[in-house]
């Protein structure tokens, strides 16, 4: 549920009917529909009281004009509008200023007054250039810039809940009385009273570039049990209906009863929150956005995309976020879908204005509301994965292999630093991770896990053969996951060391030679000793393309490979392919385009990887065959070695000219990198494979920068 969260191109509809088969008529509800007053994508821009004293002093939900600018448009990294971005806007808010709500309350202290509705109203139609007023400007602003003066964009705003509990929530009507909401006439009045101070306030602003179209039901759940909650809904439903042509949309959380029975309610319609982002928990997994996509498309509805401040600390969210958007082009609902945007507050302003993390986010997620994303293109390989190797203990801290938490695989590096001046855990190249050039990569990243309920801190020393080095000190969120990001372009060039560890330099980043992590005796760490969790090191790709990690599609066989997703031996993240090998004369798993990959033009990439461990007790050779839409082949074999796993790749140059294929294998032609439609995994029977039947797990198949 929000509340909860708070505190703590086009796919055919034969698709449909294969993804969600339960029910072969099931389709999302469809954006732009008049059922929906047109709209299409909704964003929540959140209006609601924050206590300043929790956000350095800022009024964080007050939206100036300058905070609706990358949303009205998409901004291009030098602030210049390129195109329209959101037409539809949804104003509400949790609580006011007094710490009463706008939800259900049981407590009837934190059950929402006239006060605290008139407050909400005043906030969003403020004569300052802010809230509407400021998104109007905005929209204007980007009309004239993009040649567009017909704009207008499109404006929801919420209806609180009117709790039962409340005596004297106030006088509406000027006849001296406070409104009693025990009775059901009573919270219709007082329901009916919001609703007409909205649309009055709407119509006397005169705004020149924004429609009102209607309202939204900020309750997430229903009580069907309680009759006059649901004769509420309804007469509010109806009420909105007689007073133009506006519309009364819900947005319920995942497991809100009857949430699947909208209609019946009165509702125009709704859209179901997955839920996924939000779980802190980790009982969530990519599954959960295909269920909750079933979910949608079985009822009608629509789905919800959402993120909050932890994209930012830690790349475990980041991929839930991106969990969305993949499952926007696998089931559908990215184009065929009404779409609402659950961003905490002002997440998409913070995205535009993050340069290391944000605007990669911000501009896929404005192909995804165009329908025009195809996959993540920022892919990862390895550098340790702390499953078995870990870092050496030292004479200062003590290493040990921890089952949770974790971010991927099963298993994390446990550091435990002892009571040092200096408290050193050193990684060498060769013994703890095997990639000494990293000229080709964009950043290298490490997770780092803080138990301890007050922020942390740590230093990542990255050093070369001739021992210059690069001192990272970053700050680690309490009892949570944090992602350490060094790019490599301030390795090469010795820029943004950290003030608190002075000495960086630059380094060359094709000899890397150790990785340090540090802990000191003095105010800028936590006090010693202390244990922190390390997880997941590797080097990222921001130009790279994740064909197949596994989560989302599986593989095709002509019957000689039984394909089984494990959760067990894993690469990355929660899935990975088991791919039991028959004795046939050739047995083979196929990747096909578009089912099984989406991203067919390989022109700008290096090499085509792929993560595979081989269970077996020898060495083992696998051979990889692709195919172009001319089905003309490449072939290639790779030796894979028992016991670990091995990342192959093949040089895509030598795909395009049509060289170094493995002789005996088949016939490799120069293939046309512009259409790869297929790719094999195969063994034979003979000589020079292992015998079959034999197995092995595949994970994180990507395309990405040639390794030397």
């Amino acid at each position: 549920m929000r509340m909860w969260r708070m505190v703590s191109a086009v796919v055919a509809v034969a698709m449909m009917a294969f993804l969600f088969p339960a029910k072969s008529e099931a389709a999302y509800f469809p954006p732009g529909s008049p059922g929906a007053g047109g709209m299409e994508d909704i964003v929540l821009i959140y209006s609601g009281y924050y206590n300043p004293a929790n956000y350095g002093g800022e009024d964080i939900s007050a939206w100036p004009e300058e905070q609706f600018k990358p949303y009205t448009a998409f901004l291009n990294e030098q602030g210049q509008r390129e195109a329209v971005f959101f037409r539809d806007y949804l104003f509400l808010g949790l609580n006011g200023p007094n710490g009463r709500s706008y939800h259900r309350e049981t407590d009837p202290a934190k059950s929402g007054l006239k006060a605290d509705w008139d407050w909400f109203l005043n906030r969003i139609f403020t004569s300052e250039m802010k809230q509407l007023k400021a998104l109007n400007e905005q929209t204007k602003a980007t009309a004239n810039a993009l040649g567009q003066p017909g704009l207008r964009n499109n404006v929801v705003i919420m209806v609180p809940f009117a709790n039962s509990n409340v005596t004297q929530f106030g006088d509406i009507d000027g006849d001296g009385v406070s409104e009693n909401l025990t009775t059901l006439s009573g919270r219709k009045k007082v329901t009916r009273w919001y609703i007409d101070q909205a649309v009055s306030r709407f119509n006397q602003a005169g705004y020149s570039h924004l429609t009102l179209k209607g309202f939204y039901w900020l309750k997430e759940d229903l009580d069907t049990t309680i009759a006059d909650e649901v004769n509420l809904v309804k007469d509010t439903a109806s009420y909105i209906h007689g007073k133009g042509n506006y519309v009364f949309c819900w947005i319920p959380w995942s497991q809100a009863y009857a949430a699947t029975q909208w209609a019946q309610y009165g509702f125009d319609f709704a859209i179901l929150q997955p839920n996924h982002f939000v779980n802190r928990d980790d009982t969530t997994t990519p599954e959960t956005i295909k269920n909750s996509a079933a979910k949608s498309a079985n009822a009608g509805m629509g789905v919800e995309i959402e993120f909050d401040g932890q994209i930012f600390r830690s790349d475990k969210y980041r991929e839930r976020f991106y969990d969305y958007l993949n499952g926007g082009v696998e089931y559908g609902y990215m184009n065929n879908s009404i779409l609402g945007y659950y961003q905490d507050v002002r997440g998409m302003y913070e995205l535009y204005r993050n340069n290391l993390t944000g605007y990669r986010i911000y501009k896929d997620l404005y192909n995804f509301v165009k329908g025009t994303y195809l996959t993540d293109r920022e892919v990862s390989t390895m550098l340790n994965p702390f499953e078995s190797t870990r870092f050496p203990s030292s004479s200062s801290v003590t290493t040990a292999t921890a089952s949770s938490p974790h971010v991927q695989g099963n298993a994390s590096m446990q550091a435990s630093f002892g009571l040092y001046a200096t408290s050193v855990l050193t990684g060498n190249y060769g013994s703890d991770f095997t990639i000494r050039n990293w000229s080709g990569f964009d950043t290298f990243r490490i997770d780092v896990y803080n138990p301890q309920t007050v922020q942390g801190a740590v230093t990542v020393i990255v050093g070369d053969a001739n021992g210059n080095q690069h001192y990272r000190y970053a700050s680690l969120y309490r009892s949570s996951w944090t992602t350490v990001r060094i790019p490599i372009s301030d390795l090469a060039a010795g820029a943004n060391g950290s003030p608190e560890e002075p000495g960086t330099v630059p380094i060359d980043v094709r000899n890397i030679a150790y990785i340090k992590l540090v802990q000191r005796n003095n105010g800028n760490y936590l006090p010693l000793p202390n244990t922190y969790y390390f997880d997941n090191m590797r080097l990222v790709e921001h130009d790279g393309v994740r064909l197949n990690d596994l989560e989302w599609q599986t593989f095709g066989t002509n019957g000689s490979v039984t394909l089984t997703k494990t959760s067990t031996t894993i690469r990355e993240q929660n899935t990975a392919m088991q791919a039991n090998f028959g004795l046939y004369s050739t047995s083979i798993a196929s990747l096909q385009a578009p089912a099984h990959f989406k991203e067919t033009d390989w022109r700008n990439q290096q090499a085509f990887k792929a993560d595979i461990y081989n269970p077996n007790g020898s060495a083992m050779n696998l051979g990889i065959k692709f195919t172009d839409s001319t089905n003309l082949t490449y072939y290639k074999r790779v030796t894979l070695q028992p016991g670990k796993w091995n990342t192959v790749q093949v040089n895509l140059a030598d795909v395009a000219a049509g060289a170094n294929g493995t002789p005996g294998e088949g016939t490799s032609s120069a293939l046309n990198l512009q259409h790869i439609k297929q790719v094999d995994f195969y063994q034979r029977n003979n000589g020079d494979y292992l015998a079959l039947p034999n197995h092995l797990y595949i994970d994180n198949i990507r395309l990405g920068v040639w390794e030397p």
